[in-house]
């Protein structure tokens, strides 16, 4: 393979580091810390703030891992007209392919669904009226569709192994 093929798959990988990476950070350290007696009175600036720095890695590493993805199929050979071909969809690498797209779309709807909607109103609740039970309730929900989008991640990575290395 030319070396244009080895520096886009790993640019692929280093985006999809990013990007799962980052998600567990937060979920995993972030969150739970500003959720301490310590720091609980800073969350809402905090998740504010760290929301519109993450919202661009987040985009960022999304729009390098399509950029990324679509030219490493261009260096495997596969153009618009295998892509278009109803034989190449029937192959197994073009099922796994499909599921990975499929999955890649659903990341995209959640992330923007998480950005757009319930990521701001849960910020701006919280920040507004930070012991109502409709701030908790938009907060839960939040959380919910950002562990939605980690777990959807997941499963891209899964079929993303799956095209190097076959499905077991």
């Amino acid at each position: 393979m030319p070396l244009w093929y080895f520096v886009s798959v790993w640019v692929h990988v280093l985006a999809a580091a990013v990007w799962i990476g980052s998600m567990v950070f937060f979920a995993v350290v972030v969150l739970p810390a500003l959720r301490g007696a310590g720091l609980a009175a800073l969350a809402p600036g905090a998740l504010k703030g760290l929301g519109v720095r993450y919202r661009r890695l987040g985009w960022t590493s999304l729009v390098v891992l399509i950029t990324t993805g679509v030219t490493n199929l261009m260096l495997r050979g596969l153009g618009w007209r295998e892509l278009g071909s109803g034989l190449f969809w029937r192959t197994d690498f073009g099922r796994v392919l499909g599921y990975k797209l499929f999955f890649v779309a659903l990341v995209i709807v959640a992330t923007a669904g998480h950005d757009a909607f319930m990521g701001r109103r849960a910020t701006n609740r919280l920040a507004d009226e930070p012991t109502s039970a409709n701030a908790a309730r938009i907060r839960r929900r939040a959380s919910l569709l950002g562990r939605a989008t980690l777990l959807l991640s997941l499963v891209v990575l899964f079929f993303a192994v799956a095209l190097v290395r076959g499905l077991p």
